[in-house]
């Protein structure tokens, strides 16, 4: 069966984006993907994906976060992107803008729960940096149900857990980059785009605080975000005046 995905977003040209090219092109040779393009985002005009003759292949030559809030809501649900996992909460800061847009107010900050995993720490952005390996796991990893690491069971997914419901958040907002073909790890279109409208619909309730995170089964970056209508965070403004 050949799986069908009109158009990538792989973020980051450099090795591991231009690792990713090559692995979605061979599912192609393969008989096992059809793509119509392959966007890959990097500012560097001369980096690794550069040298990728394949037509499919289209370097946009851009600042991520400025690729992301000008193209991304542009492409279409059976789209896939492909994120860069060192990166930093790249979707987040794109949820923020696309939240900005619609008119409501947004606010980082508040701690996220522990949760007694092998490695939890704070990133430089902010970010809670989470992760059931205590060890550097390859980027081509596929999560299968047997760990490459340990050789035993896989019995754990963060992306599951994180999308429970934390105690003090009136919701989880899960971006999942899950194993899609051939070592590359992708997130659909369709469930970014729904994200972010199941956030605007929730301000109908009001000031809402949410876990965002974007996790795969082993890792996860989250971070605690306050939404609010426009009209909610004024009057609170003009009342501490």
């Amino acid at each position: 069966m050949t799986l069908q995905v009109p158009a990538f977003v792989v973020i980051g040209g450099g090795s591991i984006g231009a690792s990713y090219v090559r692995q979605l092109l061979r599912a192609v040779a393969a008989g096992r993907l059809a793509t119509e393009r392959i966007h890959v985002v990097d500012r560097d005009p001369g980096c690794a994906a550069s040298r990728e003759t394949d037509p499919r292949v289209r370097l946009e030559v851009a600042a991520w976060d400025e690729w992301l809030e000008a193209r991304l809501a542009g492409f279409a649900p059976d789209d896939h992107l492909v994120p860069y996992h060192w990166a930093p909460h790249l979707l987040l800061a794109w949820l923020e803008r696309e939240l900005a847009r619609s008119g409501a107010l947004t606010m980082r900050g508040g701690e996220v729960p522990a949760r007694g995993l092998p490695f939890e720490a704070g990133t430089r952005g902010g970010d809670r940096a989470l992760s059931y390996a205590s060890w550097i796991c390859p980027p081509t990893c596929i999560e299968p149900a047997l760990c490459p690491h340990t050789r035993g069971s896989k019995d754990w997914s963060l992306v599951h857990d994180l999308e429970s419901v934390a105690p003090g958040f009136d919701g989880s907002i899960v971006f999942r980059c899950l194993h899609l073909i051939w070592g590359v790890g992708t997130i659909p279109m369709t469930e970014i785009l729904a994200a972010r409208d199941r956030v605007i619909e929730g301000l109908e309730a009001g000031p809402r605080r949410y876990l965002v995170a974007t996790s795969s089964h082993c890792h996860a970056l989250a971070t605690a975000l306050a939404v609010a209508p426009g009209a909610v965070r004024a009057l609170a403004s003009r009342t501490a005046v």
